[in-house]
């Protein structure tokens, strides 16, 4: 991508990180007539989302993206760059050597052991009013009030260790309804939001990716890290009126006020030549502490590619990556700091507005609908203020 046009605004903006936050904000700028360079560490923009391809198969080599929202204003935008197929996700889970579905039917009780138990443990809970689930002290707690002692100990807590390398106990519970479900009602599929899908282009979200990129006043700079005391410099270059920092912020002041907290995972991704599908769902969970991963991916089954072969990411935890922020009060604070010092210091080095968007600087978990949601919405308040 080229920033050889003249901006007809004359504004210019300097965005840290090209992943799927920093994309559209790029796009939203550009469109509004801004002047937009994307300064992205990798090779390529995309980050976590973007996809890949293995022996003609695309992949998703960082797991599983689905693409679902009750936003949309969202879902018609993603649908700008790269249609969207019907897929709904669903996802399976292994629980007593038999796989079952996640999140937790009521119709799969009677395949486990314990049933009756189970049931009585469900019956206990029915009166439980949901807002004084909500005031749970922390993760496990909210979880034994919803399904009891029994289903927490085979679906969560072996699996919520694994991916948090901790007690659940110890973990926060204002996250829990984003990640633990009861079915009552026996709906198989994982999000009930209405707009839901996965590319239907050739290379899955790398075609959202470059279709966001592809713009005449939107220069993309790839291996380039920029960290506090380089930015002023390349935003002087560009001669920039706005600083967007979609980057971890420890990384980006060289800690100085202590490293963020992340848990990260690595997928180990294998061709099978030979297999059109390999398993029966696109996920499928491991929460057993005797399994060393955590749960295994095949993204032929959102995609629909024809093809001969599949391929499979086995998804391990615990790996050096900025995946996921661990949620503890003190950690979201570090981060509210580190959003301070980085105002105070760019302040000193330039005059550009500063902003921070998406997942890494903003230190939260949010899916892609949001991604694009917390864009548009910057974007929006940066063009009228």
């Amino acid at each position: 991508m080229s920033a050889s046009s003249t901006s007809p605004s004359g504004r210019r903006a300097l965005i840290v990180g090209g992943g799927l936050t920093g994309c559209t904000v790029a796009r939203e700028l550009a469109d509004s007539g801004w002047q937009v360079r994307v300064h992205e560490s990798a090779a390529l923009a995309g980050g976590l989302v973007r996809s890949a391809t293995m022996g003609g198969v695309v992949y998703e080599p960082h797991g599983s993206h689905i693409f679902h929202t009750e936003d949309l204003e969202v879902w018609e935008y993603a649908q700008r760059f790269v249609p969207f197929n019907d897929y709904r996700h669903r996802v399976d889970i292994m629980i007593e050597g038999k796989l079952l579905n996640w999140p937790t039917l009521l119709s799969d009780i009677d395949k486990q052991s314990d049933s009756e138990q189970i049931r009585g443990e469900l019956a206990q809970r029915e009166g439980i009013d949901p807002s004084a689930r909500a005031a749970s002290s922390n993760f496990e707690e909210w979880c034994l009030e919803l399904m009891g002692p029994t289903l927490y100990q085979r679906y969560i807590y072996p699996y919520t260790k694994k991916q948090w390398g901790r007690e659940p106990r110890l973990l926060s519970a204002s996250w829990a309804p984003r990640r633990v479900q009861l079915r009552r009602d026996n709906d198989p599929y994982l999000f009930p939001d209405p707009y839901q899908g996965w590319p239907d282009g050739n290379e899955g979200y790398t075609d959202l990716i470059e279709g966001l990129l592809d713009h005449p006043t939107i220069e993309l700079v790839t291996g380039s890290t920029l960290d506090v005391a380089t930015t002023a410099p390349a935003a002087a270059d560009h001669d920039a009126d706005l600083i967007v920092l979609t980057c971890p912020l420890d990384v980006f002041t060289g800690g100085d006020l202590g490293t963020l907290e992340w848990r990260g995972i690595w997928v180990q991704n294998v061709q099978i030549p030979y297999m059109e599908y390999a398993q029966g769902a696109m996920v499928v969970n491991y929460p057993g502490l005797d399994y060393p991963y955590i749960r295994i991916h095949e993204t032929k089954h959102a995609s629909r590619q024809q093809c001969q072969g599949t391929v499979l990411g086995i998804e391990f935890t615990g790996a050096p990556t900025r995946y996921y922020p661990v949620p503890l009060p003190a950690n979201d604070e570090l981060n509210r700091d580190y959003q301070e010092l980085v105002r105070n210091r760019l302040g000193e080095l330039t005059s550009a507005r500063v902003e921070f968007a998406g997942r890494l600087a903003n230190y939260t978990y949010i899916d892609m609908d949001d991604c694009i949601r917390q864009a548009l919405d910057l974007t929006r308040s940066i063009l009228v203020g």
